[in-house]
């Protein structure tokens, strides 16, 4: 995330100071990420995304990996989303984790439509979740 940080701010022509006041932060929080010491907190990463014009992060794979990436583009926390979906915290972290819950039809089309909703691919037909007995 550095790099792609660093990069941007460069090409633009703009100092530690301009950028890390833009993304809400101190001038040395960036120079961190920067040089690779710290990786952002995902409540920065809608300000970087749209700083930078394009989420450098890999793209997620399976389901769960989505529901993270969307929920990190939006900045809020499992116990945000859960509240959102009116389910339980524990239920987005399994979900998270690659674990499903029962009943099964029901979270799935909920975290669909939230991804959906979000703006992302929920693409999960390939997806094949893992059912744990609670």
């Amino acid at each position: 995330m550095g790099d792609h940080l660093k990069k941007r701010r460069m090409d633009l022509e703009l100092r530690q100071k301009d950028v890390a006041g833009q993304l809400g932060v101190c001038k040395g929080t960036l120079e961190n990420w920067e040089q690779g010491k710290y990786e952002p907190e995902f409540r920065f990463l809608p300000a970087i995304i749209h700083f930078l014009g394009y989420d450098p992060r890999t793209e997620p794979q399976s389901l769960g990996e989505r529901i993270r990436a969307t929920r990190h583009e939006q900045g809020i926390s499992q116990q945000e989303l859960a509240r959102q979906l009116g389910l339980d915290p524990s239920t987005v972290t399994a979900w998270e984790r690659g674990e499903v819950c029962r009943p099964f039809p029901r979270f799935l089309r909920l975290f669909e439509e939230y991804v959906e909703r979000a703006g992302g691919s929920s693409d999960i037909d390939d997806v094949e979740p893992k059912i744990v007995q609670r």
